[in-house]
């Protein structure tokens, strides 16, 4: 072997290891991931009933995957060059920043659908998202044969999180009678929310989704939106009302200034945010 054949050998070698080292450390993030995701289910289980490490195995598996391709490239590809710009470009993929951010920040992110069933369990959430009971029912408000509490979150660099209560009833003029001592008992919005920028907090105080006739309840100069939100509905067709709050502390604004379809973002907030038990 002449030396430079010797130096291409070295350079194939280290480039190896490099991804060797990549692969590991986004395997390891990925495992550490797993193994908070079980603890938390352990501890919180109204908030990670549902883990299941489908992704991050997935992901485990691509990084294997790869690996032992890139191993089987340098060994049977003759051509070095060949060998050696592949490696340069997947060393560049797995090194830049981009990947980086990414394996640091998004492969922890799970989002989770979950069902709250126990007082105990809805107290402790209660607590955790600082929950209002002058705007969102208690656990034993209702006949728990008619009441789920449901919720979704979504962790990682950014967090939220939104719980549910829906309310079945068994004729629609006990929807309508408990419906109207709410509207009668607290405030609504009547206009959206703009700030100073023309930038909107919330984009229409009131919408329907689907079959749901959405209200957004104001409590005046205590208001935090869009970081929280409250918010009641109606679906009269299926006689169900929709009690729904939302913690999103990183949420700037709900709607642009230069959006035209209001409604359609507040829909969209439900849609992506929310659990309506569906």
């Amino acid at each position: 072997m002449n030396r430079k054949e010797s130096n291409l050998s070295n350079i194939k070698t280290v480039a190896i290891v490099l991804i060797g080292l990549a692969l590991a450390m986004l395997s390891f993030i990925t495992i550490i991931t797993i193994i908070e995701g079980f603890a938390m289910k352990e501890k919180i289980p109204y908030l990670y009933g549902s883990y299941a490490p489908y992704r991050e195995l997935l992901i485990i598996g691509v990084c294997i995957v790869v690996f032992v391709l890139i191993l089987l490239f340098n060994i049977r590809i003759k051509r070095k060059w060949l060998s050696a710009l592949v490696n340069i470009i997947v060393i560049i993929s797995l090194f830049n920043p981009y990947t980086l951010l990414l394996g640091f920040i998004g492969i922890p992110k799970t989002t989770n659908y979950y069902t709250i069933e126990s007082e105990v369990d809805f107290n402790q959430c209660a607590d955790d998202m600082g929950i209002d009971f002058n705007y969102f029912p208690k656990y034993n408000e209702f006949d728990k044969q008619n009441v789920r509490f449901v919720g979704k979150v979504d962790s990682g660099f950014f967090f939220y999180q939104s719980v549910t209560a829906i309310v079945k009833y068994d004729s629609l003029e006990l929807c309508e009678a408990d419906y109207k001592s709410y509207i009668d008992s607290h405030q609504f919005l009547t206009d959206p929310v703009i700030e100073n920028d023309g930038d909107y907090l919330i984009a229409a105080p009131e919408f329907h989704y689907e079959e749901i006739f959405f209200k957004v309840v104001t409590a005046g100069e205590e208001d935090h939106f869009p970081n929280q939100i409250y918010l009641i509905g109606i679906d009269r067709e299926n006689s169900t009302l929709y009690y729904l709050y939302l913690e999103d502390h990183d949420l700037d604004y709900i709607a642009g200034a230069d959006t035209q379809d209001l409604e359609g973002e507040m829909r969209k907030q439900i849609a992506n945010r929310f659990n309506l038990g569906q």
